[in-house]
């Protein structure tokens, strides 16, 4: 398991290398790289699936947060939610299979020889998919028009309803 944990410390540091260049924090906070917005942040975030002892897959995640939406819509008198996950959490975001609709994509990493070619390929999927996806939604006035169009895409991006209808409603607040 310790040499898993190394070489997602390793993984994690090569793609933070490379995002650095589109202005990310090149130190992620957990698993994610955070660019900073006016509005709040954008960031990508590699979900590992452990097989332990042999190896790991990474599953790339984008999320964009509006502060002020997200401080409407959390409840903070609910004691189950600590205070630092309420910091972290995103208003929308999608895997990147998803948004690709293939389902979930994934990388394999076994070894160090594994960590150059697979974070490549990630920051590949970032300029492609991942930075679009960031560019879009970071224009509120979209992601209103597209939480308000009830669409499949309003539905992948914040797939619970309950959750996006409180975001709709404080998004429209924000913005009207």
């Amino acid at each position: 398991m310790n040499d898993i944990r190394a070489l997602e410390k390793q993984l994690l540091t090569a793609v933070g290398n490379l995002l650095k260049g589109r202005g990310f924090d090149s130190k992620p906070v957990g698993q994610s790289f955070r660019l900073a917005k006016p509005f709040g942040w954008a960031s990508i975030h590699l979900a590992f699936v452990r097989h332990p002892p042999d190896d790991f897959d990474v599953v790339l995640n984008v999320a964009v947060r509006v502060d002020a939406v997200q401080d409407v819509i959390q409840d903070k008198n609910d004691r189950l939610i600590k205070e630092s996950d309420r910091k972290h959490s995103a208003t929308v975001g999608r895997e990147l299979g998803n948004i690709k609709g293939i389902g979930q994509q994934r990388w394999t990493v076994a070894s160090e020889n594994d960590i150059r070619p697979v974070s490549e390929a990630i920051f590949a999927e970032c300029e492609s998919v991942m930075f679009p996806f960031i560019d879009k939604f970071s224009d509120l006035c979209v992601l209103l028009e597209v939480l308000k169009s009830g669409s499949d895409e309003a539905r992948l991006i914040s797939p619970l309803p309950e959750k996006r209808a409180k975001t709709l409603v404080a998004l429209s607040q924000l913005i009207e």
